[in-house]
């Protein structure tokens, strides 16, 4: 079973990433799910990630509504929508992943044609062939619900303003809503096990070692490919900025005499020539780059950069190979995944934003033997990771540093407890 549908991101002259819902077959967008991201959400600037993902949810609606051979149009002159049973295995796909849902939909759709509705959920639901093993987090089902439920309820509203519509609709509406809301997944913070953190010290020495240009580990072929990718796990790991944080900057914002660059926010800009543009997603800022790194990054953009002719052509620092482009966020990824490929169980969770992560943990350790008050740490830490002041999302970067300081206290104490049990 194939997708009739995708997503494709258009760019429009003034630089604007514009994604749009597209048949496969003929590349043309489809109707209503367009004029509801024009005038739904690019109409309420709504970012083109955020564009993205919510076209990717009434994508899953429609393949939903195609297997079933739900006529929706037809549903509301009728005034209904879609019912319980439907609402749950609508609710099933949207905790499969990618290809999960292909699986899980073929098994909707051939107990569906037996005409057990209500039994084909379960079944699909409980046959380990049909269902994946893995499903997507609970945040990410439950955007998807909500982008769902936003979605119809654009589609509800519209009919009935404008064809008046059966009055059984706006009842049966509003039943429809409430179901999918019970369905969204509650935030679940309960398994602190297995979540992502920072690399330990030991393993990021080791990365940073096989990683140096002049390696023999080096696990890639050219001399540019090794002294850029060794620059950007450097700039990864040492300032710890996103993966999107990175891939904009350009030269302009470095400024070698001082030693710092400037984190800038470029949504929508027309000299990107990415499709899928790299985006900051925090507040921009000035940070400080220590002498080596500013060094080694001024030796890779006069002597190893300048050697591609692509790369003249524009001012963005980390490039392409080959064709000196600048770097996509794919190719940023396809770095990481070529490291654990090289050296199978050392790196097995590396991935650049793990390096976020890495540096928090470091920038703990720095706070704690210089003896800084947790409140100044965290205006430090909000400042040069671009939060917020009031943020709490040092929380989730600072994990292996607090698990490392409980087990030193709990250690501590059963020592304690049984000194004074020998007394």
């Amino acid at each position: 079973m194939l997708n009739p549908l995708a997503v494709r991101t258009i760019v429009l002259v003034s630089g604007e990433r514009f994604p749009v819902l597209v048949s496969r077959a003929t590349g043309e967008p489809v109707f209503e799910p367009t004029v509801y991201s024009i005038n739904e959400l690019r109409a309420t600037n709504k970012a083109a990630n955020t564009i993205e993902h919510a076209l990717r949810s009434v994508m899953l609606l429609l393949f939903f509504l195609d297997v079933r051979n739900i006529d929706l149009a037809q549903r509301m002159r009728e005034g209904r929508v879609l019912d319980v049973g439907e609402i749950d295995a609508l609710s099933a796909l949207c905790r499969e992943p990618t290809g999960g849902v292909l699986l899980a939909a073929a098994g909707i759709q051939q107990q569906s044609s037996q005409r057990v509705a209500h039994a084909a959920l379960e079944k699909v639901r409980n046959n380990p062939k049909r269902h994946s093993a893995k499903q997507v987090c609970s945040a990410t089902a439950a955007n998807r619900i909500r982008a769902i439920r936003d979605y119809l309820g654009w589609l509800v509203n519209g009919y009935l303003s404008r064809q008046g519509g059966p009055a059984a609709l706006e009842a049966a509406w509003m039943r429809c809503r409430f179901t999918l809301d019970a369905r969204v997944p509650g935030k679940r913070n309960r398994d602190s096990i297995g979540q992502r953190e920072g690399l330990p010290p030991d393993v990021l020495k080791r990365l940073l070692t096989v990683a140096s240009p002049d390696a023999a580990e080096n696990p890639w072929r050219s001399r540019h490919a090794k002294v850029r990718n060794y620059l950007l796990i450097r700039w990864l790991s040492d300032l710890g900025l996103r993966r999107g944080e990175l891939l904009n900057v350009k030269i302009s914002d470095i400024d070698f005499r001082a030693e710092q660059v400037t984190i800038a926010r470029r949504s929508d800009d027309p000299g990107d020539p990415r499709r899928h543009q790299p985006l900051v997603k925090t507040r921009d800022r000035i940070i400080p780059l220590s002498a080596q790194l500013c060094s080694l990054t001024l030796s890779y953009v006069t002597s190893i950069r300048s050697q591609l002719r692509g790369a003249r052509r524009h001012e963005f620092l980390i490039v392409a190979d080959r064709s000196g482009a600048p770097m996509s966020l794919s190719a940023l990824n396809d770095v990481f995944a070529g490291v654990r490929r090289a050296f199978p169980g050392e790196f097995q969770n590396l991935e650049p934003h793990v390096l976020r992560h890495t540096w928090n943990d470091r920038f703990s350790e720095a706070m704690d033997k210089a003896g800084v008050t947790p409140d100044d740490e965290h205006q430090m830490r909000a400042f040069l990771m671009g939060w917020s002041p009031t943020s709490k999302t040092a929380h989730t970067y600072t994990r292996r540093h607090t698990r490392r300081k409980a087990r030193t206290v709990s250690l501590a104490m059963q020592t304690v407890q049984f000194e004074r049990a020998k007394k």
